[in-house]
């Protein structure tokens, strides 16, 4: 597992990482995320396996923003109203899917949920990437998420971290809520897990 300081990091380092499959691990608002090609079923693959869990949940993806969302789902008014007023942040969206992600980050669903990071670095990433990556926590299932490197190294099995290829320290992270997610394919909005933004519109 290669580690790399944010403010020693390189994007096409990390690009490069994403578009040969590999399994990143970098920072969020909230948790450090475990970041992998979300069109990528050989991506996804590797995510169950660090995760430790069957691969057909369905996990949120990151977008660079509202352009790269409409690429992969359906908008609607109500979606379209909760992501200009909540993106970027610790806000996810539930939206019907145009099924272009790998079935193993959707799920046996037709919608895809996707959130927005705050954080400039990452949409660097994502934007010259081109594509989603996922944003599930980056902890074996069961497991406390870690918040900092030397946790992630103190509390992931030395196997599992062998699955890892590139880990973007950031130091350690602020201890925050999940973001909150919300189901907009609705006539009104569905929060399907209340985080640390009440989201109203």
């Amino acid at each position: 597992m290669k580690t790399v300081l944010l403010s020693q990091l390189k994007t096409d380092e990390v690009v490069k990482v994403l578009k040969a499959n590999g399994l990143v691990v970098y920072p969020t608002e909230t948790v450090y995320g475990l970041g992998v090609d979300a069109t990528s079923e050989m991506a996804l693959e590797k995510l169950w396996k660090f995760k430790g869990e069957r691969g057909n949940k369905p996990v949120l993806v990151a977008v660079s923003g509202v352009a790269m969302a409409e690429e992969y789902v359906i908008l609607s008014d109500l979606g379209k109203k909760v992501v200009q007023k909540y993106w970027p942040g610790a806000v996810a969206i539930v939206a019907t899917s145009k099924n272009k992600v790998s079935k193993k980050a959707q799920g046996e669903t037709n919608t895809l949920g996707l959130r927005n990071p705050d954080s400039k670095d990452i949409l660097e990433i994502i934007d010259i990437f081109g594509k989603p990556i996922t944003s599930t926590s980056a902890n074996v299932s069961g497991a406390m998420t870690a918040k900092s490197l030397k946790e992630f190294l103190e509390t992931v099995p030395k196997e599992k971290q062998k699955l890892i290829d590139l880990f973007i320290d950031a130091g350690e992270l602020l201890l925050r809520q999940p973001s909150t997610i919300v189901d907009t394919t609705g006539k009104e909005i569905k929060i399907l897990r209340q985080g640390s933004i009440v989201v109203e519109v």
